[in-house]
């Protein structure tokens, strides 16, 4: 990230000039956004700032080893009336952050930290690099800015964000910088096998009853993989959304697909995880029905639809995005 022109003392100003901070994250949060928020509230910390960070839904299992992953707030939190800073991290419109980024207006400045393509570039700072692997990068090089120590829990945070962001350093956006910082992130006291167990292999056995019930209605269309599972699924295996995070791989690694889709029937309608293996965009087919994310990985909801008409309504786009013949007349 050294040389780019993107605002790095401005931001680490609005983080140090700071006595009261509100951390916000997106919905369902992922590791390099929580990782992220960890991080930065603990450095907010030692630099004396009260500090709120927070999540509209609960820290996934998964994540819940991370240091400081307990005192994360959850939306009835009652906060402060105003803050002098409002930090938002992987959100590319504050609505993605929900009471938090309702919250957010109560900010006397705001600071927004992303590296999604379609961030909306609302805060008084961005910080937004669509070429960062991950958000983690930019909240180090924060960390360098504002030259604080490198600490175990914060070397711990930031691991389990590139980790994750990367698919465990299995993505394209596995860089060289990557590399460089995880093992520089090692050396400060992170431990790869204690987040590769966590992530795989303390799975709950009604995640695996659900996973099963997925892969038995796998089917391949044309090059791409889709899975679903209905409220009919979650409910026979005891389990919840969560449980269902990142099946979509399981999808995306079938030899010779382009793409994966993994459909799950939620209380809203049904919530889409896309991804791609080659050319075709995720984000373009994801922001149509009102989603984002990158190119390789997106996701979205079709509120208001059941199983069956998001699946018909979704491969119109994916077809239409898969073949550029059909592209200028694509329709949801």
């Amino acid at each position: 990230m050294r040389g780019t022109p993107f605002p790095w003392a401005a931001a680490a100003a609005e983080l140090a000039g700071a006595r009261t901070v509100l951390l916000a994250i997106h919905q369902r949060p992922d590791s390099d956004a929580l990782g992220s928020e960890l991080a930065l509230a603990s450095f907010l910390r030692r630099m004396g700032a009260r500090t709120w960070a927070g999540s509209d839904d609960p820290v996934p299992w998964r994540y819940r080893f991370l240091p400081g992953a307990s005192k994360v707030l959850g939306p009835r939190t009652r906060l402060p009336a105003r803050f002098d800073l409002a930090v938002m991290i992987e959100c590319s419109v504050p609505a993605r952050a929900g009471a938090f980024g309702r919250a957010m207006r109560r900010a006397r400045r705001v600071l927004n930290i992303d590296h999604h393509p379609d961030n909306s570039m609302y805060g008084d700072v961005n910080l937004v690099d669509p070429a960062a692997p991950a958000t983690v990068l930019l909240a180090e090089r924060l960390r360098e800015e504002l030259g604080l120590p490198l600490d175990r829990a914060a070397a711990m945070n930031f691991y389990a964000g590139l980790y994750g962001e990367t698919g465990g350093f299995r993505y394209s956006n596995t860089t060289a910088e990557v590399l460089r910082l995880s093992a520089r992130l090692i050396e400060c006291g992170a431990n790869p096998g204690l987040v590769a167990e966590k992530f795989h292999a303390e799975n709950p056995l009604r995640r695996m009853k659900l996973l099963a019930r997925a892969l038995a209605g796998l089917r391949l269309r044309g090059k791409v993989a889709w899975m679903s599972v209905s409220r009919a699924d979650f409910a026979a295996a005891g389990a919840g959304e969560e449980d269902s995070e990142e099946f979509v791989e399981y999808a995306r690694s079938i030899r010779g697909v382009r793409a994966a889709v993994f459909l799950r029937e939620v209380p809203e309608g049904v919530r889409a995880s896309l991804r791609s293996k080659s050319g075709m965009d995720m984000n373009r087919i994801a922001r149509r029905f009102g989603g984002g994310g990158h190119a390789f990985a997106a996701g979205c909801t079709l509120r208001g639809l059941g199983l069956e008409e998001a699946r018909r309504r979704l491969q119109r786009a994916v077809e239409a995005e898969g073949n550029p013949r059909r592209k200028g007349g694509r329709g949801a």
